[in-house]
């Protein structure tokens, strides 16, 4: 059901909470749920199912108690409530006046001046109103203890509970702005956590700037409050324009705030708790693993410790989490309504993007597809670059560019000018040692891989490849296909050439997906296990058993590409994609399965392989074995084969997935709690 329209937005999470319960969109369940792994896996379970969004009144806590203060998960689990949550029925209306305050009408306003009274009225709503009393402050805790919280475990490899929703507050220690941001926090005991920003984040900024300034870092995690927080804390915003400003641009309406009570910060006074603390300068603590949106646990690292000097919170409380994993997940939806809502924003601030698509499949820095105007050659590739430097962009692993009317979140048209327009030849574009997502584990080194854009446009008649008489004067003629010129129907494989490949014994299936694209499935023996992952060996002396699997799994995936390319009518199979057969090709929900290996697993520098005229590649998305790569075998001195991959392959993680006995009891609990007892697809949910 969608919501009316709103003129301003929420005033707390309550009344949006309110107002979902309205549309009935709201399961609660009574009874005790445990915090420990059972009410991530119903919330799981209903955002994968599009259900509702649920509030467990009895969270029990991990000492066996039950919370006083109420659990909410799944409150933007499907892209309506999303909408609900902004009041808008069409994302792009908030870049669109985003736009208008960017770029006023200059001109106009001169002339008459009254045409500016909206503007600054708007500008007047976005200032974050301080107040000396908030809600958040009602409740102070006698005794700060976070283990009181009902703060989830939601997978059983995590290194403990993590507050999953947090809005961090920390400041500029030189010009004191302060800024909104979502880290992650592990729970260590009553009174310390973890804060996970990654080092291209403000808060690691913040933290840097202050080594030698200042003894204590004040740091403040609110939860709830105002859904536009929410939105707001994980926003690509310019840095001239701060995430309370941008919330109460979206909410229409000034955000209140209220001084901390023990840290020289302001918080949202309408938030429902509020976490008070330090960080000191330097100090770390092990954090992590966490089941992170890649559908992998994130692999143990340092990162800060909070001390925490107050806890307060509202009468009537609510604690939101989420839970991140194998997509379709909550954070999915958020994501895409991210780039819906900003479109207008990079059409601004970069000309040539007309659309941009993120699948929430691929875990969203893996892919874009990137629509661009392609008047003169090469420009959609040019655009594809300009985005590796807006913000978040920079992560991409794989941009896809694609004409200005291309329809970027159909991926069935997406296969169609892969098979169209892409000669491997001029259109794959590789881009070594480029910044990486931490949280990419298929990356040789944390935080660096290569990148690869593929051009599937058109060519225009100035292009060099499409020749003609659009062909600027002294531009000769660069040799191109017939059908990437667009004079012919690209070639492509029969259905008798599928056959002979899917009758090789080491192919367990295949499926064409286009005449020029192929996905085959195969068995890799000591593969790293879904739930256990493989840890790379460090100790030189021990390498030999993790190599030589290393090494057998690239055998056959070379011996696998090199038979299928000596097939008759090989030389029209442009796109080979290999993965492991844990995924069934022909059964439901493997497209989406089949996005997320192929994107997830697959690192552009070491699983990208092209034939001798570089006119066929092989994609290699099978689960990598970890391996020290070629030069620290030459480093100790010890054979090196062809086999061996050039960059070390690191520790492979385990995947998101829930323990037996909590999926029985969510199973069996299903019809007394209320929810649908709709059967997961094993493809999207469970391996």
């Amino acid at each position: 059901m969608r919501a009316p329209p709103r003129a301003v937005g929420w005033s707390n999470l309550q009344q949006f909470i309110a107002a979902l319960e309205e549309q009935g969109d709201v399961l609660r369940i009574s009874r005790p749920v445990d915090v420990e792994l059972e009410a991530g896996c119903i919330a799981d379970r209903l955002v994968k199912t599009e259900g509702k969004a649920v509030i467990f009144e009895q969270p029990r806590l991990q000492d066996g108690s039950i919370s006083t203060i109420p659990l909410a998960m799944n409150l933007f689990g499907t892209r309506q409530r999303v909408k609900t949550a902004l009041g808008v029925e069409d994302l792009a209306t908030i870049g669109k006046r985003l736009v208008e305050l960017m770029k006023p009408d200059v001109a106009t306003i001169s002339k008459k001046p009254w045409k500016g009274i909206s503007l600054a009225r708007q500008g007047l709503r976005m200032a974050p109103k301080r107040v000396k009393k908030g809600a958040c402050q009602q409740v102070v805790m006698e005794n700060p203890d976070l283990t009181t919280l009902p703060i989830p475990k939601t997978w059983p490899e995590d290194g403990g509970p993590f507050i999953t929703l947090p809005l961090v507050v920390t400041k500029d220690p030189i010009s004191g702005e302060q800024n909104l941001g979502m880290y992650r926090s592990q729970i260590y005991g009553p009174t310390e956590c973890g804060l996970h920003w990654q080092m291209h984040k403000h808060g690691a900024d913040h933290a840097d700037a202050s080594v030698g300034s200042v003894n204590k870092i004040p740091v403040a995690i609110c939860l709830g409050g105002p859904p536009e927080l929410i939105f707001s804390a994980i926003s690509p915003l310019p840095d001239n324009l701060s995430e309370f400003m941008f919330a109460s641009f979206l909410a229409n309406q000034r955000l209140k705030l209220v001084k901390a009570t023990t840290q020289d910060l302001w918080v949202p006074a309408e938030a429902d708790i509020v976490i008070e603390g330090y960080c000191v300068p330097g100090e770390t603590k092990p954090e992590g693993p966490f089941g992170d949106h890649f559908g992998l646990y994130s692999l143990e690292g340092d990162y800060p410790v909070m001390h925490v000097t107050a806890i307060t919170h509202r009468v009537d409380a609510i604690a939101p989490m989420t839970i991140v994993g194998l997509p379709p997940m909550e954070d999915g939806y958020l994501g895409e309504a991210i780039t819906d809502a900003f479109l207008p924003i990079l059409n601004f601030q970069h000309r040539d993007v007309v659309d941009m698509f993120v699948p929430l499949q691929t875990g969203f820095h893996n892919l874009a597809i990137v629509a661009s105007k392609q008047r003169y050659p090469r420009q959609a590739r040019k655009t594809c670059l300009g985005l590796l430097g807006a913000g978040q962009l920079m992560f991409t692993k794989i941009s896809i560019a694609v004409d200005p009317n291309h329809p970027v979140k159909d991926l069935n048209a997406l296969l169609d000018v892969l098979h169209e327009k892409v000669d491997p030849r001029s259109d794959l574009i590789t881009i070594p040692g480029m910044v990486a997502d931490t949280l990419d584990t298929s990356s040789p080194w944390e935080n660096i891989h290569d990148k690869l854009l593929i051009d599937a446009t058109t060519l225009p008649s100035s292009d060099p490849r499409k020749g003609g008489i659009g062909l600027p004067r002294g531009t000769g003629f660069d040799e191109s296909p017939d059908w990437r010129r667009g004079q012919v129907d690209a070639p492509g494989v029969s259905v008798d050439f599928c056959a002979k490949v899917r009758a090789m014994n080491e192919v367990s299936e295949a499926i064409l997906l286009r005449p020029s694209i192929m996905v085959i499935t195969t068995k890799i023996d000591d593969t790293p296990s879904p739930s256990n992952g493989m840890q790379a060996i460090l100790d030189p002396s021990s390498w030999a058993v993790q190599v030589e699997a290393s090494r057998a799994q690239r055998q056959r995936i070379f011996q696998l590409m090199n038979s299928i390319w000596q097939l008759e009518e090989s030389e029209h199979l442009r796109w080979l994609f290999i993965t492991d057969d844990d995924v069934k090709l022909h059964s439901a929900g493997s497209n989406q399965k089949l996005l997320w290996q192929l994107t997830v697993r697959f690192d552009v520098g070491r699983d990208l392989h092209f034939d001798s005229d570089r006119t066929r590649i092989c994609w290699d998305a099978t689960t990598p074995i970890p391996h020290p790569g070629r030069k620290a075998l030459a480093s100790a001195g010890q054979e090196i084969s062809a086999l061996d991959p050039i960059l070390p392959i690191r520790s492979w993680p385990p995947i998101t997935i829930h323990d037996q006995e909590t999926l029985a009891k969510v199973a069996n609990m299903a019809g007394y709690d209320g929810y649908e007892q709709t059967t997961w697809q094993p493809n999207v949910t469970r391996w």
